[in-house]
Formats: structure tokens, C-alpha cells, sequence
């Protein structure tokens, strides 16, 4: 399966999710996908992406819907998860993913729900948000500096133990993305921002260029130990890694993969929900 013809066919598709190319290839490259596909006169025109027991993409090119192909393509991914032992299956975040779950500008949730599967966060909501660096201004802070006490820096390879113990007070799900050394090197693509006292490392953030080519860049993965939440710490972080990626000539800033407990963080400094998702899970 050529990787960069589901690339085509995700862009064709859902040109409105804001990922970039190099993500969107890296984790269709993972040695343990399984890809199930349709194709009509040599071209792609439907396949599902699966990863342990996740569906990470179905995609459908416009022009053949309706003709049952996504049914089948979820029954034969289903089929094969049940057949590795899993006994449930997930759209969307697994060990990774592209995008976090099944977009639902369009509607496309319905034909899932159809299909048995039921949102798996409650009352919580799955979203993406964007920030317009044109309307951002800030100027009091940057990379480097000290606020009430606390240090803003780039962290380096001597750092990791210590967001790994932050992680794990907040979100160990994202242990292993902050485990990732090249995040560490000096003048990294894709580093991290941390806030220290003491010798504490109190809250991270990641940042990067999501797509050089539209000019957007990413925070994501925000982390703050509880007992230093509510004092301000991760609107810092955003602020001072916003105004680095504007000064980077960037246009736009991308958070992924959040929940709507938190949006209203967000939406202080100016972010959009720009995508919602269905968390969907199906028991098998």
C-alpha cells in the first residue's frame, strides 16, 4: 500500500483537519498498522488503518458513498481486531493516532453510531482548537524569562525524569510522547517548554511546526503538576510558546486531541474550537 495515496485521499477528504503531512505519514508508516483497502481501476478509494485495536482512519473518497463500502471495511476491521483477542474496538486513539476520533462537522458519526458505537467520554467532549497569531499580541514574556518566581525554559535531556514525574502526576498517558530524546537536543524542531522552581519541573508544553508549507505550528500535550494548577502556569507556557512560533513567521497555532473541561483556558487567549470528535468505542 503506498502511504502517500491514503495521504491524498485523508487530505481529499478531511482537508479541514490540521495536521501535517510528515505526522499524518509517520504514524501510517508504523510497522504495526494493518491496512484493509478498495481499489477501482489502480486508485485508492477506501481503506481502514488499524493499530492494535484501533481503527486509526476510515476513509471513503466521496464519489463511491453510499455504496456500502465503509460498512464493510468497519466489519472486516472489526472482524480482524476480534481476531488479535481484542474483545473492544476504538476509532481513532490507540498507541497513537492521526486524529483523535471521527470528526463531526459532517455528520460522519452518525453512520458509526449506527454501527453500535457509543461515545466513551461521558459528558466530556473531544476537540481541537486554533489560534490566529495575526490577533495575538503579547510582548511581556518570553523563553527564558522568570514570572513570580517560576522559570520558563526549553528543557533539555537532564529534564526528562523530572516531566516524567509531572506526568505522571497528570496525565501519564503522555509519558511516552515526552519520552521522545529528540525533543531534547539543542535547536530541536519540536521542543519542550517547561516552567521550573527549584528545581521542580511544575508544568511542560510541546510546540513545533505542524505544517511548514500553510505555516502552522503546534502546542499540545500540556502538563501541570495539581497542586500547582490554578496560579496561571499553563497559560504562561501557551503564551510564551505562542509568541515563539509567531516570531518563527508562523500564521496559526494548533492544539489537538483536548477535552472541553479545559477550553475555556483556551479560549482566554484567544483560541477557536475549530474541530469536535466522536470518542467512539464498540465492544466486540
Amino acid at each position: 500500500m503506498n502511504m502517500s495515496d491514503i495521504l491524498a485521499l485523508f487530505r481529499k477528504e478531511l482537508p479541514e483537519i490540521l495536521i501535517g503531512d510528515r505526522a499524518v505519514l509517520g504514524n501510517l508508516k508504523d510497522e504495526d498498522n494493518h491496512f484493509i483497502y478498495r481499489m477501482e481501476n489502480d486508485e485508492l478509494i477506501g481503506v481502514s488503518v488499524i493499530n492494535g485495536n484501533s481503527v486509526y482512519l476510515l476513509l471513503v473518497d466521496k464519489h463511491h458513498q453510499g455504496q456500502g463500502i465503509g460498512t464493510a471495511l468497519l466489519k472486516e476491521s472489526e472482524e480482524y481486531i476480534k481476531a488479535k483477542g481484542f474483545n473492544k474496538v476504538k476509532l481513532g486513539v490507540g498507541k497513537d493516532y492521526i486524529i483523535p476520533g471521527v470528526p463531526m462537522n459532517r455528520n460522519v458519526h452518525k453512520f458509526f453510531e449506527k454501527q453500535g458505537y457509543i461515545h466513551s467520554w461521558g459528558d466530556l467532549g473531544c476537540i481541537d482548537l486554533s489560534l490566529s497569531l495575526s490577533d495575538f499580541i503579547y510582548n511581556e514574556h518570553k523563553i527564558g524569562d522568570t514570572i513570580d518566581g517560576i522559570l520558563y525554559r526549553f528543557a533539555n535531556p537532564d529534564d526528562v525524569d523530572g516531566i516524567k514525574s509531572c506526568c505522571e502526576e497528570d496525565s501519564s498517558d503522555f509519558i511516552e510522547l515526552y519520552s521522545d530524546e529528540s525533543m531534547y537536543t539543542p535547536n530541536s524542531s519540536d521542543p519542550v517548554i517547561i516552567a521550573e522552581k527549584d528545581g521542580e519541573i511544575l508544568a511542560a508544553l510541546m510546540i513545533g511546526t505542524e505544517s511548514e508549507e500553510n505555516g502552522i505550528g503546534y502546542g499540545g500535550c500540556i502538563i501541570t503538576a495539581p497542586r500547582h494548577r490554578n496560579k496561571g502556569i499553563a497559560t504562561n507556557l501557551l503564551k510564551i510558546g505562542a509568541t515563539r512560533m509567531k516570531n518563527m513567521g508562523l500564521k496559526t497555532v494548533w492544539l489537538s486531541y483536548t477535552y472541553t473541561a479545559i477550553e475555556n483556558t483556551y479560549k482566554k487567549l484567544g483560541f477557536k474550537v475549530c474541530m469536535e470528535y466522536f470518542m467512539g468505542e464498540k465492544d466486540i
